[in-house]
């Protein structure tokens, strides 16, 4: 589905790129923020796929952003 590729794909190959910049750069900096985005990469496999899906849905059902919570 395009939402994964656009919620998990893109932040992979973030996290890829990062990871590889910080190993040439030899700079934790980078290290650190591809750690951050593939965290990201985790929990949407575990289970944040299902909730940003229920955030959307809900988000689109009442017609408004502001009355997700």
């Amino acid at each position: 589905m395009l939402i994964d590729v656009i919620f998990f794909g893109i932040p992979f190959i973030v996290a890829v790129c990062l990871g590889g910049l910080a190993m040439r750069e030899g700079d934790s900096r980078f290290g650190f923020a591809g750690f951050s985005w593939m965290a990201y990469c985790l929990f949407y496999l575990v289970g944040g796929r299902e909730v940003l899906l229920f955030l959307g849905a809900k988000s689109l059902g009442t017609g408004s952003w502001l009355s997700i919570f």
